[in-house]
């Protein structure tokens, strides 16, 4: 199956590490690498298992809608509160 991330991309489900939110991610150092190839004026970054990032302008929630998940594996800042 393949995702719709919104501006005509469109990327494999299969191949899909993780779909994040850009305002979550700039928030750790640790996704420096990350960050630095990327627009600032996107909401969703997707990385693969290759290493490749898709951005898109689409929210992440509305991405995350369009796949085939079948179980909540979404983790939210508030999860642990």
């Amino acid at each position: 199956m393949y995702i719709h991330v919104g501006e005509k991309k469109i990327i494999s489900d299969k191949n899909t590490l993780g779909i994040f939110n850009y305002g979550t991610l700039i928030e750790s150092r640790d996704n420096d690498w990350i960050v630095a190839i990327i627009e600032e004026e996107c909401k969703t970054v997707v990385v693969d298992i290759y290493g490749n990032v898709t951005t898109s302008n689409v929210s992440p929630y509305t991405v995350i809608k369009r796949t085939n998940l079948e179980t909540d594996i979404i983790w939210r800042k508030n999860n642990g509160k």
